[in-house]
């Protein structure tokens, strides 16, 4: 698994106001991959959940190729702005919703200068987010593991995943949408293959706990999988009172921002066979960590089938460089 970033400091810029309005997500594909209209059908149902149900004026390029390895691997930016910008964009983009309500609210009140979970006077944001609050604005980069499409991120599915004659395992959306909740969000600034601790933590880092009230951003140095050991974390978006999924909280090859789960069931399981079928829902785990970042999303009642927004596109070229990559094992 490699990683690769450049995060970028940026002043902290006038806040945006919420609004409700369709994303646009425009998809493309490396010329140089071979994609079947089987496997193209397959990667637009996945990011149409994304289209369909989010209310957030999202504005975003994603660029698909392939790779050899098992499982898929993406390449993203950070920007690092100040925590109370964040806490402040936090507030005016809230749509009121419980998750919205509840994450604020474990953020603590008083003075929001220092972030609660490494003390320092910033956080790292995805820069997807950071563009959608009004803290930076959109600069697309250049991807050389997707052709050198023009795009704000980059994708790779393995090979085994797809199917150029035209049926594309079971695991192919599980996969995109994986890949596509970490471009957005979830994943977290703990170092993959150990190191030491940032000083920053990214926006999915807020909301990381190992009891009721006890934050965790630490590193466990365990290699088991599934992951046993300490320090443990989970996904918690009330203050750590309610558990909704275990990390993988180990250096065993797999995201410390994924779920410990291996075998697949869920989209952001640290492991699992690229066979195995895995999709979003609106009461999945990894929707509620988006909604705590500061994404809005519909509720059941009001989902939509299909996106209007959503643009397929199948070429484009440019050049900048990419920043970041992580990796789904299987």
């Amino acid at each position: 698994m490699t990683r690769a970033r450049l995060c970028l400091s940026i002043a902290a810029l006038a806040m945006a106001g919420s609004a409700s309005a369709s994303p646009m997500i425009t998809v493309l594909y490396d010329p140089t991959a071979s994609f079947s209209t089987a496997d193209k059908t397959a990667i637009q149902n996945a990011v149409n959940f994304y289209a369909s149900n989010m209310t957030s004026n999202l504005n975003l390029t994603v660029a698909f190729g392939s790779q050899a390895g098992g499982g898929g691997s993406s390449e993203w930016s950070t920007q690092t702005v100040s925590y109370n910008s964040y806490y402040t964009a936090l507030l005016a983009n809230s749509s009121g919703d419980a998750t919205d309500t509840a994450a604020i609210a474990s953020l603590g009140g008083g003075s929001h200068v220092n972030n609660p979970v490494t003390g320092s006077t910033d956080i790292d944001l995805n820069t997807s987010l950071a563009v959608l609050l009004g803290l930076t604005s959109e600069s697309l980069s250049s991807f050389g593991h997707c052709g050198g499409l023009s795009a704000d991120a980059c994708i790779t599915i393995s090979q085994a995943a797809l199917n150029t004659g035209g049926s594309p395992l079971a695991g192919l959306g599980g996969i995109v949408q994986h890949e596509m909740d970490e471009v957005l969000g979830t994943a977290s600034n703990l170092p993959n293959g150990g190191g030491s601790l940032p000083a920053n933590p990214l926006e999915a880092d807020l909301y990381r706990y190992s009891a009721p009230g006890v934050r965790s951003f630490a590193l466990n140095t365990s290699t088991d999988v599934p992951c046993t050991g300490s320090p443990t974390a989970y996904l918690s978006v009330n203050g750590g009172v309610t558990n909704l999924n275990n990390y993988n909280n180990c250096n065993n090859g797999g995201d410390y921002g994924d779920w410990s789960g291996v075998d697949g069931l869920q989209v952001q399981d640290a492991f699992g066979p690229d066979s195995q079928a895995a999709a979003l829902s609106l009461s999945s785990p990894e929707v509620a960590l988006l909604d705590a970042d500061g994404y809005n999303f519909v509720t059941a009642a009001t989902a939509v089938p299909e996106p209007a927004s959503l643009v397929l596109v199948f070429a484009g070229l440019a050049a900048i460089t990419s920043v970041r990559k992580r990796s789904r094992p299987v």
